[in-house]
Order: structure tokens, then C-alpha cells, then sequence
């Protein structure tokens, strides 16, 4: 059923030259009109969700990179105390410092893309019995060791864009520490 509503003027609703307007079709409009606002708005909100999104990968790729290079540093300095004592145990420590820097994957929610193996190493065993170290060296190793398997867990806890940057720092003063210890 239409109803028509009266328009300005003395007009009827049996005008017979069009001027009454069918409540249907004002609420068809209006439906129409809400329709269109509503579509904006989830455009206006889907482009700004896509912008937070992509301020976010900056950051954590930033940070990944931050991350990275603070562990390259670090193994640098250890695979120097392997040169030094010869020890084949320590060249491993390196290379499993380098991995907690170089393989971080924000995809893995569980391991944040570090190997067992590299996990097994760091836990420092390989520090108990090097000959050639000094209990400085063995101290900063060992908060070297630490650090870098804390990267990857930055991962897991959901927060890595904050606190990658703030555990590289802590990397490269345990292994300036170290270097104090060796001169």
C-alpha cells in the first residue's frame, strides 16, 4: 500500500500532476542515502586500519633490523674469543648469537624463528669449562648468550617493536663489557 503525503502549496494527495510524494520511495531514499554514508565510513575506516597496520610493520621491521645488527656485532665478538682460544664450542656460540638476530620471524608466534639447536647452545654450557676465557669474559658471554635468546621471545609476547630496539642496546653494552674485560 502507498501513502502519499501532502506537499506544500494546496497541492492533494490526488494531485494528477505528480506532486505527491510516495512515502516508500522517501524511505527508499533515505535507506539509499544511509546506505552510501555508511559505505564511506567503512572505507574511511578500513584505509585508516590499513595505514596503523602498515606504521606498525615499519616499526617492527625497523626494530628487526636494529635487532639483527646489535646480534651480527655481538657474534662478531665472540667468533674473536673463538679465534683466540681456538675453541670449535664458542665458534657455535657465535653463530647462534648471529641466528637470534639475523632469523627473527614476526610470523612465528611460538619460537619467533629461532632453532632449537641455537637454543640448546646459548643455554651456557659452553661456558662452564672454556680454557682461555677470563670470569669477565665467561660473565659477558653469558649476558650475550642471554640477551640473544630473549630477541626471539619479544616475538612470542606480542610487543617486539618496543622492546627489540631496548634488548639490542643491553646486547651491545654486555659485549662492550666484554671487550673491556679482554684488553
Amino acid at each position: 500500500m502507498t501513502i502519499l503525503i501532502p506537499l506544500p502549496g494546496n497541492r492533494t494527495n490526488h494531485d494528477e500532476g505528480g506532486g505527491a510524494v510516495s512515502v516508500l520511495a522517501a524511505e527508499r531514499a533515505a535507506f539509499a542515502a544511509a546506505r552510501a554514508a555508511r559505505a564511506e565510513e567503512d572505507l574511511i575506516a578500513e584505509a585508516e586500519a590499513d595505514r596503523a597496520q602498515a606504521e606498525q610493520q615499519a616499526r617492527l621491521a625497523a626494530a628487526m633490523g636494529i635487532a639483527a645488527a646489535s646480534a651480527s656485532r655481538a657474534s662478531v665478538w665472540v667468533s674473536e674469543l673463538a679465534a683466540r682460544t681456538g675453541s670449535r664450542h664458542l665458534a657455535g656460540y657465535a653463530e647462534a648469537v648471529l641466528a637470534c638476530g639475523r632469523d627473527l620471524n614476526a610470523e612465528d608466534d611460538e619460537d619467533g624463528g629461532l632453532a632449537a639447536e641455537d637454543v640448546f647452545v646459548l643455554s651456557g654450557l659452553v661456558l662452564v669449562d672454556e680454557p682461555g676465557l677470563t670470569a669477565d669474559e665467561c660473565l659477558a658471554l653469558a649476558a650475550v648468550g642471554a640477551i640473544a635468546l630473549a630477541m626471539p621471545r619479544t616475538i612470542t609476547a606480542g610487543c617486539p617493536d618496543r622492546q627489540l630496539p631496548e634488548l639490542a642496546h643491553h646486547l651491545d653494552q654486555a659485549v662492550d663489557a666484554g671487550r673491556r674485560a679482554t684488553a
